[in-house]
C-alpha cells in the first residue's frame, strides 16, 4: 500500500504538467488537422446589364466542399459564403458559366475540392417598358336596391417594365379586390395594383384611386 501511495504521489508535479502538456499537444494535432466539410453556397448575379432582366437561374445554388485546417473551417461564416458571377457580357437567352474555385470568396488555406453542380444557367431576357390601362376589380353586391353606377380608376394607365415575354402580351393592370357588400353610398379608395406575383421590374403608380357611384337600382 506504501509502494502504491509513493507511486502516485512522487513526481505529481511533473506528472500534472505532463497531462497538461499532452492535453495541449493533442489539442495542437487536433487543431492542425485538414478536414473536409460540404456547404451549400447560394448563387448570386453581379453586373446584370440595365436592359436585361433575370428571369431564371438553375440551381439557385449549388454544394461545395471545401478542405481546411479545422480550426479555419470553424471560424468559416458560412451564411457568407456565395459564388459570384459576372454578368456584364450576358446577353439575352440562356448564358451558361462553368464554376471554379476561383468564383468563390474564401480564406487563405481553404481550397476547394468539388463543386456539385458545376454549370449553372441563367436566362436573361430584354428589359422593355410599356403602357397599360388599369382594371379596377369589384368583389360583392351592394346594399340592397343599390347597384353601381359608374366606375372611375385615376390615373387609367400605368407604366410597367419587364420581361419581354410577359410585357408584350399584357394590356392591363388589374387592382386588388374592392369590396362593395352592403355599401349603400358612393366610394373612393386608395388601391393597391396587384403585380405582386408579376415578375415586373417596376410599375408606377403602384397604388390608384377608385371612385365608384352608386345610384338606386331602376
Amino acid at each position: 500500500m506504501e509502494k502504491l501511495r509513493r507511486l502516485l504521489t512522487e513526481n505529481l508535479s511533473l506528472k500534472v504538467l505532463s497531462v497538461i502538456l499532452g492535453f495541449f499537444l493533442w489539442l495542437f494535432v487536433k487543431g492542425s488537422t485538414r478536414e473536409e466539410v460540404a456547404v451549400v453556397v447560394p448563387v448570386e448575379l453581379e453586373k446584370v446589364p440595365s436592359k436585361l432582366c433575370v428571369r431564371d437561374i438553375n440551381p439557385p445554388s449549388v454544394t461545395v466542399r471545401l478542405r481546411g485546417v479545422l480550426h479555419q473551417l470553424n471560424r468559416l461564416r458560412i451564411e457568407e459564403l456565395s459564388v459570384r458571377l459576372d454578368m456584364s457580357d450576358a446577353q439575352p437567352g440562356v448564358n451558361t458559366f462553368l464554376l471554379r474555385s476561383e468564383d468563390f470568396s474564401l480564406p487563405p488555406g481553404i481550397e476547394v475540392l468539388r463543386i456539385s453542380p458545376a454549370e449553372v444557367r441563367v436566362k436573361l431576357s430584354p428589359l422593355v417598358t410599356k403602357r397599360v390601362q388599369v382594371k379596377a376589380i369589384l368583389r360583392g353586391e351592394p346594399a340592397e336596391g343599390m347597384e353601381v353606377a359608374k366606375v372611375e380608376v385615376l390615373p387609367p394607365f400605368a407604366m410597367i417594365q419587364g420581361p419581354q415575354e410577359l410585357v408584350k402580351d399584357l394590356t392591363e393592370i388589374r387592382t386588388e379586390e374592392i369590396n362593395l357588400n352592403g355599401a349603400s353610398r358612393d366610394l373612393e379608395l386608395e388601391v393597391p395594383l396587384a403585380i405582386s406575383e408579376l415578375p415586373l421590374r417596376s410599375c408606377q403608380p403602384s397604388k390608384v384611386k377608385v371612385k365608384v357611384k352608386l345610384q338606386v337600382r331602376s
